[in-house]
């Protein structure tokens, strides 16, 4: 992503503390309230909204000001819609800033991962941007060695912090990692990657105190505010993400689903995306064809996914479609194995079994067989949900 010589806030609006960017650049404190009554910046910020609902390109423009009010604009919008609009919009602009990263200034980048709580370190110089060059294997064939840059490091516990949602991938697990004297070492590319999941974090906190960082609650925002929030409203209607009262309802499905005989996994699986959070490839798949194995329709996954923070239904909707066995060659997927769900870092407890399905089944038929007695006894039913 080129950045056509834009202001440094225009691309990382989050580096400014907006209270004090707006007296100096107005020369006067006014609350951010009052100037989404400005027309320039009320409507960018509804543009910026629907870009990351909708995932649509956004191009950030060179004008720093309207940049930067309407992305706390944005967030306050998001935050009023639902959590998942303000996870979505999180996501995206996590995944903007990562693009810039990539291609910014060295020195910039470790300044912005310190800002965030990132703590890492540039390695390189003017003379030498290549950092720490460690030899990483041999080519037999020409006899010379596979070198690998490291410009930056960072502390092993803010790397396990960052890698968190990422640690299914092989790639991110420490063991794959150059680790040395307590530190780290890192690519700029993978140093950016991992400065996206602390932004996520990052503006999940800054979210939490906007009322008294912009100067007014939602409450008292005014009329502008409120029909631009309806607006946001019927924008995540539109793009099939899930209501407030859908959120917190968590009607879901159709159908007959034993929830509370879930294995651990998969219920620390469907918490996880029920609270908006970004899972890999292999916890979604290992969500999806658990749930379609034990009769789940695509409808009642579709809908589980919609609180994921990057969710499109045309994409959503092929990939479990594709999981169910009704595209591409018909085949069904089986559900990971408790061993395989070890080695990717899912597995959160010792159940004795050697398939999740296999625990889901157990679990069922030990309920059907009591079901009768816990009926006479008045005793609570495990939580249904349709399917």
């Amino acid at each position: 992503m080129r950045d056509r010589k834009i202001p440094i806030y225009a691309k990382y609006p989050f580096l400014v503390q907006p209270g004090e960017y707006i007296a100096q650049y107005f020369g006067t404190e006014i609350p951010v309230a009052k100037l989404i009554e400005v027309d320039e910046f009320a409507r960018r910020a509804l543009v910026r909204v629907k870009a990351n609902l909708k995932n649509m390109r956004y191009s950030v423009a060179t004008k720093e000001v309207v940049e930067v009010l309407s992305f706390y604009i944005g967030l306050m919008l998001t935050a009023s819609s639902s959590r998942w609009a303000l996870k979505k919009y999180i996501d995206s602009e996590a995944k903007r800033a990562y693009l810039f990263l990539k291609n910014d200034d060295e020195k910039l980048v470790e300044f912005i991962a310190r800002k965030i709580g990132l703590k890492a370190e540039y390695l390189g110089t003017e003379a030498n941007k290549c950092g720490l060059a460690v030899v990483v294997g041999r080519d037999t064939l020409s006899n010379k060695d596979y070198v690998e840059c490291y410009q930056y490091r960072v502390t092993i516990p803010s790397y396990l912090v960052g890698a968190e949602k990422l640690s299914t991938d092989p790639k991110w697990k420490l063991v794959n990692r150059y680790v040395k004297g307590g530190f780290v070492y890192l690519s700029k590319r993978d140093v950016s990657r991992l400065i996206e999941e602390y932004l996520k974090r990052y503006l999940l906190k800054v979210t939490e105190d906007l009322p008294r960082v912009v100067g007014g609650s939602k409450d008292v925002l005014g009329s502008t505010f409120a029909n631009l929030s309806r607006r946001v409203k019927e924008i995540v209607k539109e793009v099939g993400g899930p209501s407030e009262e859908l959120e917190a309802s968590e009607e879901v499905a159709r159908g007959v689903i034993l929830e509370e005989l879930f294995p651990p996994c998969i219920k620390d699986l469907k918490n996880s995306l029920l609270a908006g959070e970004h899972l890999s490839h292999h916890q979604r798949f290992a969500l999806a064809t658990f749930l379609l194995n034990i009769g789940a329709s695509v409808e009642y996954v579709l809908d589980l996914f919609r609180h994921a923070p990057d969710f499109n239904e045309r994409i959503a909707r092929y990939q479990i479609e594709h999981l169910a066995g009704l595209r591409g060659g018909r085949k069904k997927y089986s559900m990971y194995g408790c061993d395989k769900m070890k080695s990717l870092g899912i597995c959160v407890s010792e159940c004795g079994v050697k398939n999740p399905l296999h625990y889901y089944r157990l679990q069922v038929k030990r309920y059907l067989n009591e079901k009768q007695y816990s009926h006479s006894q008045g005793s609570q039913s495990p939580q249904v949900r349709r399917r």
